[in-house]
């Protein structure tokens, strides 16, 4: 399994993807602020679907859901080697 901060120290990855879980690994309290000032999401494909996704874990997983609008949640918890297709739209 790739761990995802591996995959943020990657400078060979998707930039978008790499400053979106940035983000999501930030500290509880500093996403709060986070999220008031950048509104964008981030969307990839794995198993030839299209998610959202809406978080990292610390044990490096990242959390997908079907549902495009949804903010928190997920439908799956994957590697992000599994991902591709980074970006902000569906």
């Amino acid at each position: 399994m790739t761990h995802v901060d591996k995959f943020i120290n990657d400078y060979d990855q998707d930039a978008y993807a790499r400053w979106m879980f940035m983000l999501f690994r930030l500290p509880a309290a500093m996403q709060v602020l986070a999220r008031k000032f950048v509104t964008s999401r981030l969307f990839c494909t794995w198993q030839g679907r299209r998610y959202r996704v809406t978080g990292a874990s610390r044990f490096g997983d990242v959390w997908l859901t079907g549902n495009h609008d949804k903010d928190h949640g997920y439908d799956a918890r994957v590697d992000v080697a599994e991902c591709s297709d980074w970006g902000c739209m569906p």
